[in-house]
């Protein structure tokens, strides 16, 4: 397709919804609709890291749905200071499945965000270890005890920029599509703990960060994901019906809009 627009795709924040992303990939190679640049904030940034990397939405697809066992075992890796996780089993299992993959082993342009939260400001990773990076984006306060980075001390990406979209202008983007995982989401249990208390409150300043954070975005994805809010949010990360339904969900939200997208890429 000679001289055609390129396209950037910005992966957003959401823990357990990441998935959609998944979704929304599947639809976009099903359409022949090809991504030029990819950024991605914590959750997305493992999305964006795997497939920037192996072009293979198969594969990503059957990494999440699978090594329920291993994933379990991330949790027993108990901090004693700065989170309750030292995040060090979880930097070892992405660098197990990116297999030891850089920054410049990608086959699409790739920009991953952090944050800083000794200058209270972004920092995205273009280069290095892809498996550092991602675990610095992901790195949830209170969950995830902060990576220590040069003269920099780095948290979830969400807490900066949960939705990405200015990063893939940047990088060249003609075309922005965004995915925005903190949608139609309500909080139904009516005697929360402290700590479902305290994620409440950190979702419901990233979705007000999230609705402002699009400005450079021509498609906005925002799959209908979330509903009722109940029970475990552990269950969710390693409940196969679950993580399928949400990678559907992203690819009914994405056909919805894919006639809008190509009218765009002309």
């Amino acid at each position: 397709m000679p001289n055609r627009k390129k396209l950037g795709l910005a992966l957003g924040s959401g823990s357990f919804r990441g998935p959609a992303h998944i979704g929304v990939i599947k639809t976009l190679e099903k359409n022949n609709i090809p991504i030029d640049f990819l950024a991605g904030s914590s959750i997305g940034a493992l999305i964006a890291a795997h497939y920037a990397v192996w072009q293979d939405i198969k594969r990503l697809e059957s990494e999440i749905l699978g090594n329920r066992r291993e994933k379990i075992s991330l949790l027993f890796d108990l901090s004693r200071s700065g989170g309750l996780l030292t995040g060090n089993r979880v930097e070892k299992f992405f660098r197990e499945i990116l297999e030891g993959a850089k920054f410049k082993d990608a086959k699409i342009p790739l920009k991953i965000i952090t944050t800083d939260i000794r200058q209270g400001k972004p920092f995205i990773f273009q280069e290095g270890d892809l498996a550092t990076a991602v675990r610095a984006s992901v790195s949830i306060p209170l969950t995830f005890k902060p990576l220590k980075f040069k003269d920099k001390l780095l948290i979830d990406g969400g807490a900066s920029n949960p939705v990405p979209d200015n990063v893939v202008k940047d990088m060249g983007a003609d075309v922005v599509i965004s995915v925005n995982l903190y949608n139609h989401h309500r909080f139904d249990d009516k005697n929360p703990n402290t700590s479902q208390v305290v994620m409440r409150g950190l979702e419901i300043l990233l979705a007000n960060l999230a609705k402002s954070n699009t400005k450079h975005t021509d498609i906005l994805l925002e799959p209908g994901i979330g509903g009722t809010y109940k029970g475990s949010r552990l269950k969710k990360y390693y409940d196969q019906k679950f993580i399928s339904d949400i990678i559907k969900d992203g690819e009914i939200m994405t056909q919805d809009r894919i006639e809008e997208i190509k009218e765009l890429m002309k």
